[in-house]
């Protein structure tokens, strides 16, 4: 028996294409990004070109590294430009596991509520393409991470005055990137898993994208 959304829907079609992808917070904001990685104005168009040609929706993932690591600017990361000058190994690798402890925590509420929306889309008869994460990103990385403990290590011993955004791409960024998941991408999939859902995942590649 038809309920009555299926009612409404046949009553008033439109030229919606019932068809979603979940897209990484930084491809349409990447005001976003970490300091120097931005490599466009607002969005990244090359990525969302063949959504905007398809007709396929975006919906904007939250940037996880803005819930857990102090906002836009990431402030809770500041700490640890230069920190080999002025703080040990030892109470710095310990400080790395407690952030990254916290991080694990955050990611988790967010996957949650990510999941949540894939779900609804679903049961709602809509097609979720994909999802996209960032390659390079220790957060939404799908096949490609960061070592994040080697990261901060990397730019501990730096000095922030004279760092550079060509290095900090290819030096901390490209040179720590491996194989693997990020952290928010690792647990959307658990929470995805948990719902009894499918949904492919891609990644962009933030590591091409930031070497040219």
């Amino acid at each position: 028996m038809p309920t009555k959304l299926d009612m409404l829907r046949r009553a008033l079609p439109d030229n919606r294409s019932g068809r979603v992808a979940f897209v990484s917070h930084c491809l349409l904001n990447q005001n976003v990004r970490y300091l120097g990685g931005a490599t466009c104005h607002g969005a990244c168009e090359e990525a969302v070109a063949g959504w905007l040609r398809t007709g396929t929706g975006m919906v904007q993932m939250p940037c996880p590294e803005q819930y857990a690591w102090g906002g836009v600017c990431k402030r809770y990361t500041m700490p640890a430009y230069g920190a080999a000058r002025s703080i040990p190994r030892w109470l710095r690798r310990a400080a790395t596991q407690l952030f990254l402890a916290y991080t694990w925590l955050t990611y988790r509420r967010l996957a949650r509520h990510v999941a949540t929306q894939i779900a609804d889309y679903l049961d709602s008869g809509y097609q979720v393409t994909s999802v996209v994460g960032i390659g390079g990103s220790p957060s939404c990385g799908v096949r490609t991470t960061l070592d994040l403990p080697a990261v901060l290590d990397d730019i501990a011993a730096r000095d922030p005055a004279r760092l550079n955004r060509h290095d900090v791409n290819r030096q901390v960024i490209a040179g720590h990137a491996r194989p693997g998941q990020g952290l928010f991408i690792a647990a959307l999939r658990r929470q995805i898993r948990r719902r009894g859902v499918d949904v492919a995942f891609d990644e962009h590649d933030l590591i091409a994208e930031i070497t040219r």
